[in-house]
C-alpha cells in the first residue's frame, strides 16, 4: 500500500482541541497526512490550571515535542499571517521567519480574556492565559495583609479563581463581582452548595450589578456602589486572537471562526476551526459553549474528517458535530466542588454531586486532560463522546470539563 502522504494538514495551535486534532490525525490516516503543528511556546499549557498559577502553585508544562509524539512535525512559533486561499503561512520564532505551505489548515488558537470593556481596563488582571496569570502571580503575592481583591466574573472561571485566591491568601479580603445572580446558571442544590462554599472561604458575593469603571483602587458599579479593589481581576468574556480576522475569515465579534456543523469556516470551507477558536452553532440553535467538553470532539471530529478526505472516503456533505453534554464539575477553592448535571444542550438540570468524591473527580479531571492526548497518540480511535453514535471510551470522564 503506498503511505506516501498526500496531503499536508497545518495545525495551529497545540493546547486541548489542538494537540488532539493533530496525534489522532497522524495517528489514523495510514501515512497519507502529514501533520505539522506550530504554537508559540514549546512546553504545553493547562488552561484548567491557570489560576493555581496565579497563586504560585507548580502546574506541570510537559513538552509538546514529546506530547505529538514522532508522527507529528512541532514547530515553535508563532503564526504572523494566513493566506487561506494561497494555503501558506508566515511562522515567526526562534529559527527566524519562514513560510509554510499546507493544503488543509485547522485553527486551533484557543481564546484569552477579552479586553476590558470598561474605563480604567489597564488596571485590572486577567488569568486566561499564561503570560496574564504570571503577571497575577506576582502582583497577588506582592499585597500586603488586609488588601482588598475584586473578582469580576461568576462564570466558571471566575468562581475557580476566587476560590483559589481566597483559599492561598485568607489575610486579604476576597469579592466576587457578578452582573447576574451568584451561581445562577446551576441548578438549585449545586447554586447552594456553590454559594455556602464561597461563604466558608469568606467571599463576600456583590451581584446584581454591572462594573462600569476600574480604577487602581476600586470599582464603580452602574448602581453608584463601590467596591474596595487593591487588586483587580477580571474574568469576563473570552476573545479569540487576531488572527482569523486578519485572515479575512469571517469571524463573530469576539474573533471566533463562524463555522458550519462540520467545523469549516463559512467564507473558506477549506479551513476548520476548532475547540475555543471555532463559533460552531449547536443543534438547538446557540454557540457550543466553550469548554473541554467542546473542545477534544471537535478535534476529534476535524481529524477523522480530514483523514477520511485524505484516503478518498469523504462524503459530498461532511457530516455535523454531533456532540451531547453532560455536566460541569467546577471547584470552589480545593475542598469543595460540584457536578452539576446538564441536558445534551449544555442546560443545567435540577441534578447534581457534591461532596468528597466529586473533589477527587475534579482532580482527576483536571490531570486527565492533559493525559487524554496521549492516550489519544498511543490509541488514536479511543477518544469518543456521547454524540459520536458509539459506546463511550473508557477516558470519556477524562475529557469532559
Amino acid at each position: 500500500m503506498n503511505t506516501t502522504p498526500s496531503t499536508h494538514v497545518l495545525i495551529i495551535g497545540a493546547g486541548f482541541a489542538g494537540g488532539m486534532a493533530a496525534v489522532r490525525l497522524a495517528g489514523r490516516s495510514r501515512g497519507r497526512v502529514r501533520v505539522t503543528v506550530v504554537n508559540p511556546r514549546p512546553t504545553f499549557v493547562n488552561r484548567l490550571r491557570l489560576h493555581h498559577v496565579a497563586i504560585g502553585r507548580q502546574v506541570a508544562a510537559p513538552s509538546i515535542r514529546e506530547m505529538l509524539g514522532s508522527d507529528v512535525t512541532f514547530v515553535e512559533g508563532w503564526v504572523t499571517a494566513l493566506d487561506p486561499d494561497a494555503g501558506r503561512a508566515t511562522v515567526t520564532g526562534p529559527e527566524g521567519v519562514r513560510d509554510l505551505r499546507y493544503d488543509r489548515v485547522v485553527l486551533a488558537t484557543g481564546s484569552t480574556t477579552e479586553p476590558v470593556p470598561v474605563p480604567g481596563g489597564e488596571h485590572a488582571h486577567g488569568v486566561a492565559d499564561l503570560a496574564a496569570a504570571e503577571r497575577l502571580r506576582s502582583a497577588f503575592a506582592d499585597l500586603p495583609g488586609g488588601a482588598d481583591v475584586a473578582v469580576v466574573g461568576g462564570g466558571f472561571t471566575g468562581l475557580e479563581t476566587v476560590g483559589e485566591l481566597a483559599e492561598a491568601r485568607p489575610d486579604l479580603r476576597v469579592r466576587l463581582v457578578t452582573a447576574g445572580e451568584v451561581g445562577g446558571w446551576f441548578g438549585q442544590k449545586a447554586a447552594a452548595h456553590v454559594r455556602t462554599s464561597l461563604d466558608r472561604l469568606d467571599v463576600e458575593s456583590v451581584g446584581g450589578s454591572h462594573v462600569r469603571a476600574v480604577e487602581h483602587d476600586r470599582l464603580l458599579l452602574d448602581d453608584g456602589a463601590e467596591v474596595p479593589a487593591d487588586l483587580t481581576v477580571w474574568c469576563g468574556g473570552f476573545a479569540s486572537p487576531p488572527l482569523a480576522r486578519e485572515a479575512g475569515l469571517a469571524v463573530d465579534p469576539a474573533g471566533a471562526v463562524l463555522t458550519d456543523s462540520a467545523l469549516q469556516s463559512v467564507s473558506h470551507p477549506q479551513v476548520m476551526a476548532v475547540g475555543d477558536a471555532a463559533h460552531t452553532v449547536a443543534p438547538h440553535g446557540g454557540r457550543f459553549s466553550m469548554s473541554c467538553q467542546f473542545a477534544f470532539p471537535s478535534a476529534a471530529h476535524a481529524a477523522d474528517l480530514l483523514r477520511d478526505d485524505a484516503l478518498g472516503r469523504a462524503d459530498d456533505v461532511p457530516a455535523p458535530l454531533d456532540l451531547g453534554f453532560q455536566g460541569r464539575c467546577v471547584s470552589i477553592g480545593s475542598r469543595a466542588a460540584v457536578l452539576q448535571l446538564t441536558t445534551r444542550d449544555d442546560v443545567a438540570t435540577d441534578r447534581a454531586w457534591t461532596g468528597p468524591g466529586v473533589n477527587a473527580f475534579k482532580r482527576f479531571q483536571v490531570r486527565g486532560v492533559v493525559s487524554a492526548i496521549g492516550v489519544a497518540r498511543r490509541a488514536p480511535g479511543l477518544i469518543r463522546w456521547p454524540g459520536s453514535g458509539r459506546t463511550a471510551g473508557p477516558v470519556e470522564a477524562r475529557v469532559a470539563g
